[in-house]
């Protein structure tokens, strides 16, 4: 489960460190202005220091909705490992609006871990699991320079970024999805883009048990006289 929210928590910084082009993260309105393309996809390969194998990552956009008044996107983030009762699936409803990163901005998150049920939870789970408002942590970036980047997708033309954190993010508008190119750890560890497309489908195909409703169920029992 730590991976699961180490990736979570990489991929947005991508975004912020893209928009600190300008003083004050004053890029992310132009970028969050164009929406991204339902069925586009980013693959990357993380690699810990020091472990000889590497962990596939794919983010994808897989369809989108009307909730709240506003167009939502569903973005899918899955973890491919060899073992297939340890793969992981998170979807998450989002607006695609700077918000997104200020931690509250997920309505809907969707879990399913190996052959367990999915699990949905909704906004009131959702935001308290948001996290880090990564439009402060853009400040902290340091544009470094434009620089070729090649990864293992291709070479691409990206902007380079050092984190206050000794984190160091290479973007470019040409990635689908978050726009990272390859990101490296003051620990050692790297996420690098592996391969782009088209055509990404949701992979959990089954209806979701809602979380909200099985932990109500258990604060009842657990409340409930004993015969």
């Amino acid at each position: 489960m730590r991976r699961v929210l180490v990736f979570a928590m990489l991929l947005p910084t991508a975004t912020s460190a893209l928009a600190h082009a300008q003083d004050a993260c004053a890029d992310l309105p132009k970028f969050f202005s164009k929406p991204p393309k339902i069925g586009e996809w980013a693959e990357y390969t993380w690699q810990e220091k020091g472990k000889t194998e590497s962990q596939r990552v794919r983010m994808a956009v897989v369809k989108e909705e009307q909730r709240q008044g506003k167009r939502m996107y569903w973005l899918q983030m899955s973890m491919n490992d060899k073992d297939p009762s340890k793969r992981t699936i998170i979807q998450t409803l989002m607006p695609w609006e700077v918000s997104t990163l200020g931690g509250q901005g997920s309505v809907e998150v969707v879990m399913k871990i190996g052959n367990q049920p999915a699990m949905k939870t909704g906004p009131e789970h959702a935001k308290a699991a948001g996290g880090a408002d990564w439009r402060e942590a853009c400040k902290d970036s340091k544009f470094v320079a434009e620089e070729s980047v090649t990864v293992p997708a291709g070479t691409f033309k990206a902007r380079h970024y050092s984190g206050a954190k000794g984190e160091d993010t290479w973007a470019s508008l040409e990635v689908p999805v978050w726009h990272m190119v390859k990101m490296s750890t003051k620990e050692g560890n790297t996420m690098a883009l592996s391969a782009t497309g088209m055509g990404a489908k949701s992979e959990i195909t089954e209806q979701p048990q809602d979380i909200s409703n099985m932990l109500e169920r258990m604060k009842n029992q657990q409340g409930a006289p004993k015969p």
